[in-house]
């Protein structure tokens, strides 16, 4: 994928937890979300700070415009229930800088994959396919949105599934 600066990294929680901006030299972003979901690693070992203060951690919040854009896009696949707002929130960052994203988690790599985001994964594989998330009623077999909950026809739970939309790799 084009347009990333690979020096510069934003970082979502998993790439905190794998230790990644203090075991590199790297500029890396993320977001205030994000940075309260791994505040606790500052109380044991005040690394957070000493990464903000030397440089190599800014925290950033992503603009309106790329908030929007991620939010759209992960209604439009489904994943919108999967994600929190620290995964949208670095999502949109990653957008807005166009820099490579550091992240585990399936709905983000999902929806980087389809706003053309670089992303790198630290301990899968990472994902294969683009899949967009569909609803359907086992009873009946009618097709819903994917956040919808009961068949509006036969009164069964509606289940989730996903459709494969194309091949990444």
């Amino acid at each position: 994928m084009t347009g990333s600066d690979s020096s510069e990294l934003v970082l979502d929680a998993s790439a905190f937890y794998a230790g990644i901006p203090f075991q590199s030299s790297r500029k890396c972003y993320s977001t205030k979300a994000v940075y309260e979901e791994v505040k606790h690693i500052r109380q044991a070992y005040a690394a957070l700070d000493a990464l903000i203060d030397s440089g190599n951690l800014t925290i950033l919040e992503p603009e309106e415009s790329s908030l929007s854009r991620v939010i759209d896009t992960a209604k439009m696949t489904g994943d919108i229930q999967e994600l929190s707002i620290a995964d949208i929130s670095i999502i949109a960052l990653a957008l807005q800088l166009k820099k490579t994203l550091i992240s585990d988690d399936y709905a983000i790599g999902n929806i980087s994959a389809f706003l053309k985001i670089p992303i790198k994964t630290i301990a899968f594989r990472g994902i294969g396919k683009l899949r967009k998330w569909i609803g359907f009623c086992n009873a009946c077999g009618r097709a819903y949105k994917p956040y919808t909950r009961i068949c509006t026809v036969c009164g069964s739970r509606v289940m989730r599934r996903f459709k494969d939309i194309r091949e990444i790799r």
